[in-house]
């Protein structure tokens, strides 16, 4: 029997699983649906529900964003406002704020779950608990992404790193929980947010590992490396330009015979600019991941400014496939470099690395090993566990109560 009703604020829909805030709300949502009867807002037109999603949730609406406020000049004066960003400019319409206070009004919730983004469409009131989905630190993200773009779009970045931070500060501030990805986040948050660790979680994004079992046995010796992920947003794109100018020509003198296949989410003129490489495919859109894992004999993972952790390795760890990747990349997530997954930042040493890693079927598998311990850490099942816990703590306990970190890493006491 539920123990009571949550209402689930997401930019996008979630049932959709083709980026990883999507794939993070979907497994959050499947968790609470454990304890809680669940409702679901979106700011997206995604077409019918599935079945499969639908019997997750017990009420979902949709309020698509206006065209003008999906991109172009019109978001960008939207962003410029005050109490406005890049990451919150159009996506609460009028219409779906109304809808909001329409069901809260209505139900009794023992808590609301928030995106940054939607945070608009929270109520002026905390008269119900509110959990503050982080999926990044994402001041802290859009200031290390500043550090690698040219002067003018520095600035632009620097600008909004501010508006971002307030934004953060106030949701936070005001949260009765913080749903934190990484230990690392959360000492961001801490840098400009008061008390924040007595009311954080580290709910950490994690994967389905018996969903990969199948690949982990099927090990490919085709000298391939796997670079996936969303390839539509700036970071990633970024990181692959490294990977591809620097990386892959000192690549393919090592290993000659090499084949780059990069999938994910992408623009048509991504797509172009990848063919224009030497070695390199380009697949665009798939509709799942799993091919691209079984055939691959290595994944990379080349990301130069991150905040969160990265679903591609967890996905990677999973399959059975060895991992090199950089800092930045690694970034929350607990691991050992050299154990669990190889980590260069200079390219010639990445370059260098993933040659050994193809040629060296004894030091993929001796990764492989370390990392399957690793990865049932981060399987979805155990931390829906450990967030239904805290959600525990914030919706029946007493005032002073106990959250513990969904990944063990610690236990936080709060006044909530």
């Amino acid at each position: 029997m539920a123990k009571g009703r949550v209402l689930v604020l997401c930019g996008q829909a979630p049932w959709l699983r083709n980026g990883g805030a999507l794939l993070r709300n979907y497994w959050m949502i499947d968790a609470l649906r454990r304890n809680y009867a669940v409702d679901l807002v979106v700011a997206d037109e995604p077409g019918p529900i599935p079945a499969s999603f639908a019997a997750l949730v017990d009420d979902y609406a949709s309020f698509p964003r206006a065209a003008a406020e999906r991109g172009g000049l019109s978001r960008l004066m939207r962003a410029a406002m005050p109490r406005e960003s890049s990451l919150t400019a159009g996506w609460t319409s009028l219409a779906l704020r109304e809808y909001v206070a329409n069901r809260l009004g209505r139900h009794p919730y023992a808590a609301i779950q928030v995106d940054l983004p939607m945070q608009g469409a929270l109520p002026r009131r905390d008269a119900i608990p509110i959990v503050y989905n982080a999926h990044n630190c994402e001041s802290a993200l859009l200031a290390r992404r500043a550090t690698t773009e040219p002067p003018l779009a520095r600035a632009a970045l620097m600008f909004d790193e501010r508006r971002v931070r307030g934004q953060e500060r106030a949701l936070a501030q005001r949260a009765a929980l913080v749903a934190a990805c990484a230990l690392q986040d959360l000492q961001d948050f801490e840098r400009f947010v008061p008390g924040v660790r007595a009311k954080t979680a580290i709910v950490p994004n994690g994967v389905d590992v018996r969903h990969y079992e199948p690949i982990r046995s099927a090990a490919s010796e085709t000298q391939t490396v796997l670079i996936s992920g969303s390839m539509d947003w700036r970071p990633n794109v970024v990181g692959l330009r490294w990977f591809l100018r620097r990386v892959l020509p000192r690549l393919r003198s090592r290993v000659p015979g090499v084949t780059v296949r990069v999938a994910g989410r992408m623009h048509a003129d991504l797509v172009a600019e990848l063919r224009r490489y030497p070695n390199v495919e380009a697949v665009p859109n798939p509709p799942s991941m799993e091919p691209h894992l079984a055939a691959a004999t290595v994944v990379a993972a080349p990301i130069v400014a991150s905040s969160g952790t990265r679903l591609r390795i967890l996905e990677a760890w999973a399959a059975g496939r060895a991992v090199m990747t950089t800092g930045p990349g690694a970034f929350g997530l607990d691991c050992t470099p050299g154990r669990e997954l190889m980590i260069r930042d200079e390219p010639g040493a990445f370059a260098d690395g993933l040659a050994s890693m193809l040629v060296s079927p004894a030091l993929r598998s001796s990764l492989v090993d370390q990392a399957s311990d690793r990865v049932e850490g981060y399987d979805w099942q155990t931390i829906g566990t450990g967030l239904l816990a805290a959600y525990e703590r914030v919706a029946l306990e007493p005032p002073v109560r106990r959250i513990p970190t969904v990944s063990g890493e610690a236990v936080l006491s709060a006044t909530l």
